[in-house]
């Protein structure tokens, strides 16, 4: 326990005041050598003398703060010269000297030295070259500024210019479309005409091949040529089926009997020439034309073929003569005028207009920082070999390891958002959703980004299970350096 006490010296001298060991000067006030001493949590209020008595009074250990009696006590290092500290009081008198101005040796018999003064040089050296490098990436991050402006400006320009354009290119397909429209309006109602009079002949060929179809088999049945069917004619007919058969096979010619019947007359309307196949979507089949329940047919005869080859020769000669023709001949070249064709070149042209407006707008989108110094990393990679992987940052994109010796490409997440603190939310970046883990989360990456004069990546670590961490230096982040002589001409006495 010392008394306070000052003395006045020159400006130039360094002033002491005096206090309790293991007090720092911003606590100086709660020590009064005059009146009681309260803990500083306020637990209880003791007589000064007990102060440093090497007895625990206090539950918070405030009043032995330069001995080792209370477990949750601190000692104050002045280390004069150097950055002042604290140590755990269990550290004072124990041999060791932990301060660099030997102050927690004082009972302990232990040989120290010195050596704040030789590491607040060292610690000086260290900061002027850190203030160096802040400073040349500070003075890189001012160009960057300037480059990304620029190059925002010029980005801005293009996507207003590419906005016409494509607006352009939009006015002149519409302009094509309704030309194409006028155009083919005609030959479309041409098409329609010319199909429906073909449906329409080929109906009247149908109805006409159905009712000799129905006169034959009429004829086949009237055995007595009267014209009426009786059932004695039909079972005879029957009976006699499978010579008849045979003889129709042999001679498909109609019997004689087929003159005795009026045939059915139907007026046929101009032939007209069957559509392209383009024009028809489904082509009529001669079988559709079984318009008559099975009623109507005797049961006896519901396995016949009513058909026999005379009728197969003359479908086959109906097809024949329904073979669509040339499109060339179904239309006379006043609906075959040459439409205007946007040229492949045009086409690339348009599709690249469209590409490069996506791109241009997505990358103005972006959070390139306050001042867009972030905005030269986009588009870019940055390496890191270790023994086993190689690392792969893409600042704006994603982050990916990759075996060194051989082997497939794992995603450790993909571009989310900054996620610094408050104070500087362009600190630290967040990748996500990355390939899952067996049996765990997706993978994840963060980004943590320091002043430096390059743009490196610096290590990868993986503090917990697919959580990785990765440092990265960039002039992007550097700040102005302070001076160094407000820092270390200081000392506390």
């Amino acid at each position: 326990m010392l008394p306070s006490r000052c003395s006045r010296l020159p400006l130039s001298y360094t002033v002491e005041v005096l206090r309790p060991r293991g007090v720092p000067l911003s606590k100086r006030q709660f020590y009064e050598e005059n009146r009681p001493f309260t803990c500083l949590d306020g637990s209880g209020t003791i007589a000064f003398d007990r102060v440093n008595d090497d007895y625990c009074d206090c539950k918070d250990g405030s009043d032995e703060p330069g001995t080792a009696a209370c477990p949750n006590g601190s000692f104050h290092c002045t280390n004069a010269g150097f950055r002042p500290g604290f140590i755990p009081s269990s550290r004072i008198n124990d041999g060791i000297c932990d301060c660099c101005d030997t102050t927690d040796e004082y009972n302990s018999g232990a040989t120290c030295q010195n050596t704040c003064r030789e590491l607040g040089r060292k610690e000086k050296e260290s900061l002027q070259m850190l203030a160096e490098v802040a400073k040349e990436g500070f003075l890189l991050k001012q160009q960057l500024i300037h480059e990304a402006k620029r190059g925002l400006d010029e980005k801005q320009s293009k996507v207003t210019e590419l906005q016409l354009s494509k607006r352009a290119s939009e006015d002149a397909v519409e302009a094509l479309r309704l030309v194409k429209e006028a155009a083919e309006k005609p030959e479309k109602e041409a098409k329609d005409r010319h199909l429906k009079a073909w449906e329409e002949q080929q109906a009247v060929i149908r109805a006409e091949k159905d009712n000799t179809k129905m006169a034959e088999a009429f004829l086949r049945l009237d055995v007595d040529a009267d014209g009426l069917l009786e059932n004695a004619g039909i079972m005879r007919n029957k009976k006699a089926r499978p010579q008849a058969r045979v003889n129709s096979l042999r001679a498909p010619a109609i019997p004689p009997e087929t003159s005795r019947s009026p045939q059915p007359q139907t007026d046929v309307p101009a032939p007209v020439d069957p559509p392209t196949p383009e024009e028809t979507t489904e082509p009529a089949s001669d079988h559709d034309s079984e318009q008559y329940p099975d009623e109507e047919v005797p049961e006896e005869y519901e396995d016949e073929d009513p058909d026999d080859e005379d009728d197969e020769d003359q479908d086959e000669e109906d097809d024949k003569v329904g073979r669509p023709p040339p499109l060339s001949l179904l239309f006379s070249s006043f609906f075959f005028n040459p439409l205007p064709k946007v040229k492949p070149s045009g086409l690339y042209s348009q599709w690249l207009t469209r590409s490069v407006l996506m791109g241009l707008e997505k990358e103005i989108s972006l959070d390139f920082g306050p001042s867009f110094e972030f905005a030269y990393l986009y588009g870019q990679c940055y390496d890191l070999t270790t023994s086993e992987y190689i690392y792969r940052l893409c600042p704006f994109n994603r982050v990916s390891q990759k075996p060194k010796f051989g082997g497939s490409e794992t995603n450790l997440g993909s571009w989310g958002s900054w996620s610094g603190s408050e104070e500087n939310v362009y600190s630290q970046k967040k990748y996500d959703h990355g390939t899952g883990c067996w049996q765990g989360p997706n993978r994840s990456t963060t980004v943590k980004l320091t002043c430096g004069k390059e743009t490196v990546v610096m290590s990868v670590s993986e503090p917990s299970r697919c959580e990785y961490l990765m440092e990265f230096t960039t002039p992007a982040v550097c700040q102005e350096p302070p001076s160094l002589d407000a820092n270390h001409d200081h000392t506390e006495l």
